[in-house]
């Protein structure tokens, strides 16, 4: 993602070779879900997704670490780390 660390949003790049069913969620220190930024099916490509440091719910989130994961339903998944500073 970039920037990273970010306040008060943040770019999250993908790229996918072939349509997916993919999700990508943030997820805090402890593990639990905090925001769906994407569920459901890519085109093959490059994709950028922003997360502004909101939860589902739509209300901020405190500064801390949170983890990006990115995970195709038949293939690899990716976590990345992400600082935001409020």
């Amino acid at each position: 993602n970039y920037p990273n660390p970010f306040n008060p949003s943040t770019a999250i790049p993908v790229q996918v070779p072939h349509a997916a069913n993919v999700t990508l969620k943030v997820y805090n220190i402890l593990g639990e879900e905090v925001a769906t930024l994407h569920a459901g099916m890519l085109e093959p490509g490059r994709h950028i997704f922003t997360w502004e440091g909101r939860n589902n719910a739509g209300a901020s989130v405190a500064s801390g670490v949170y983890f990006v994961r990115f995970a195709t339903v038949s293939g690899p998944s990716f976590v990345g780390k992400m600082l935001l500073m409020r």
